[in-house]
């Protein structure tokens, strides 16, 4: 059988039933959240409405065993939806590390793409995994600069060499290899504390935020200049405006 680049055996298109698939989140989820709800909730209302989702994309794992490389928002959206019938896959024969890679590639083109802090942590991840991958090999399945894959592996180092307890994302890799907190950070380390309180506000009132301001956004307004100070504000419309190609959509 002919194969594929990183020697993926040709995919083969077909439908397995639900209960033949299984999802291995810890491997090869490589985002903050598994699941995004607004997302899962729409795909739920699209199989309920009779419209086909695409392929998941699954690894053959042995001779029975499906696993979840890519498709786990639709994977629970089928479970949610209480689909019974056989869906559309595309299985994979491949290595564990081939699988991984696939993964990573899939989330690299989908309509929900990995922030900065997911692909940074998805590289480190793959630095403290065992599948060995060169630095230009992690530099391709992430996106991530070969000089931050370089300091990760450094970094990997150093702490193997303490015999330090690998942390599971690259923020905390660096705070750990600096050994105090209160040492003054890097701009990777801003961005990535930045983006991890993001994450948390975002899960604490992002959805509530996010179906107001579709509705009222004056209301949403309201509610900051209540909350925050007029300086404040004032850094939050320039971040917004930097962030903005158009400044003219922005509704203030």
């Amino acid at each position: 059988m002919t194969k594929e680049k990183q020697g993926v055996n040709r995919p083969k298109r077909m439908r397995l039933p639900l209960s033949q698939l299984t999802t291995e989140p810890d491997t090869f989820q490589f985002r903050e959240f598994e699941t995004v709800e607004d997302h899962v909730r729409s795909l739920t209302d699209a199989i309920k409405a009779g419209h086909v989702l695409d392929p998941m994309t699954v690894w053959k794992r042995g001779e029975a065993d499906h696993v979840v490389v890519d498709g786990h928002h639709r994977h629970a959206a089928y479970i949610r939806a209480g689909h019974t019938k056989a869906v559309p896959v595309v299985v994979h024969e491949c290595s564990e590390t081939d699988a991984v890679l696939l993964a990573l590639n899939e989330n690299t083109k989908t309509k929900l793409p990995m922030t900065k802090t997911e692909r940074d942590n998805a590289a480190w991840r793959l630095v403290c995994s065992d599948h060995k991958l060169s630095r230009a090999q992690t530099v391709k399945a992430t996106g991530v600069s070969d000089g931050t894959v370089a300091k990760m592996r450094r970094h990997r180092t150093v702490l193997d060499d303490q015999e330090a307890e690998l942390p599971d994302s690259w923020w905390m890799a660096m705070r750990a290899v600096k050994g105090i907190e209160q040492e003054e950070w890097d701009e990777d380390m801003q961005e990535q504390a930045i983006e991890t309180r993001a994450k948390a506000l975002d899960d604490a009132i992002g959805k509530e935020l996010g179906r107001m301001g579709s509705r009222q956004w004056e209301a949403v307004a309201r509610v900051l200049e209540w909350r925050l100070s007029k300086q404040v504000l004032a850094y939050v419309v320039d971040e917004l405006r930097e962030d903005d190609e158009d400044e003219e959509d922005l509704p203030f």
